[in-house]
């Protein structure tokens, strides 16, 4: 059984046939002694996906409940959310609507928090926490995510809240070896599972934060969920077909290779740059060294739409995203990550070539 080869959003993204079957597995007691296997074996792959040795928090939810619990949990009064796109605004919106203070740091869309920036910015008025998002999904963007966060690991009155949903199974992460104090991904991207679940990773700094904030809620508290996490216990009554499909899909990318696994994302962000040089009839939104290995983002010429590029591409069965908010009609977005691969991707880019 194999990929369709013709869906390309950047998430939720398309499952393997075997992962989907997974999703069929007879219920079981997620108390029971399968049901704590289970989870152990889950646990043990995303440890190793992110190269952590800290328990892994699981929780049923998307991407924005992992966020919005590490809000609630890790900032006191006020945050620096560093603003490169549509999710990294999600994260000071969030922030907002639990009452806390807000400051954004704006990067210009399509561009990177470069260390001198940050440094400026950390001049500025007293903060308790700092957001990240490591790919940005709306731009195609990668930030320097260990480089910002040696700056901010060494302030002991900041938290660090980053966000690596488009970068987990496609890029390497380090969240331990990093600082990171709360570090989040979820199912639907380059791990190449449904969406469903969200997981992180958090710091003893953070947990330390957390107990001294008794507003953090219930369902998503992170001290809850470590507890939980810590004692191999699932917090409350999971979507087990998502579990069983990650499981599944672990021991794959297991069985693939972690590395062989992040070259292969690579080499799909390599060649959509080089297909753009060669042919120049659109241009890479991010800048070069700064593009991540998951998701590439294509402005194009001023008098074409995304819109309806993308409109006529899925008119013939091909699936591809324009931009977000005002990028919408002038950049169109291709995933290329989980289970897809050179193979997949060249016959995309021959039917986008053909249209540009």
């Amino acid at each position: 059984m194999t990929l369709s080869g013709h869906y390309f959003l950047p998430g939720p993204v398309e499952v393997h046939p075997d992962v989907t079957q997974a999703m069929r597995h007879a219920p079981i007691g997620h108390r029971s002694e399968e049901g704590r296997a289970l989870l152990a074996r889950v646990q043990r792959g995303l440890a190793d996906l992110m190269q952590t040795r800290r328990p892994v928090l699981l929780a049923t939810a998307s991407a924005t409940g992992m966020m919005e619990a590490a809000i609630r949990a890790g900032v006191d009064e006020s945050i620096l959310c560093v603003i490169t796109g549509t999710f990294s605004e999600r994260f000071a919106q969030i922030a907002e609507r639990c009452g806390k203070e807000v400051i954004r740091l704006h990067v210009p869309r399509g561009q990177a928090l470069e260390p001198e920036l940050l440094r400026l910015a950390l001049d500025g008025p007293p903060v308790d926490a700092v957001s990240l998002v490591m790919v940005e999904t709306s731009t195609g963007v990668v930030q320097p995510v260990p480089e910002l966060l040696r700056i901010l690991s060494s302030l002991k009155e900041i938290v660090t809240i980053v966000d690596g949903v488009s970068a987990v199974g496609g890029m390497p992460v380090d969240p331990d070896r990093w600082g990171a104090d709360f570090f989040l991904g979820a199912t639907q991207k380059a791990l190449g599972v449904p969406p469903g679940l969200s997981f992180g990773v958090v710091s003893e700094r953070f947990l330390h934060r957390a107990e001294s904030i008794e507003d953090r809620g219930l369902y998503l508290d992170p001290v809850a969920l470590h507890r939980d996490a810590s004692q191999g216990r699932f917090p409350q009554t999971p979507a087990l077909p998502i579990v069983h499909a990650l499981d599944t899909q672990l021991q794959r990318i297991a069985a693939e290779g972690a590395e062989v696994r992040f070259a292969r994302h690579q080499a799909m962000r390599e060649r959509v740059e080089a297909w753009v040089a060669e042919h120049g009839r659109c241009t890479m939104f991010a800048p070069a060294g700064r593009r991540a290995d998951t998701v590439s983002a294509l402005r194009l010429r001023p008098e074409q739409s995304a819109v309806t590029l993308v409109n006529e591409l899925a008119g013939i069965g091909w699936q591809v995203a324009t931009g977000m908010d005002e990028d919408e009609d002038r950049v169109v977005r291709i995933g290329h990550m989980g289970d897809l691969s050179l193979t997949e991707l060249n016959p995309l880019l021959a039917m986008l070539e053909q249209r540009l």
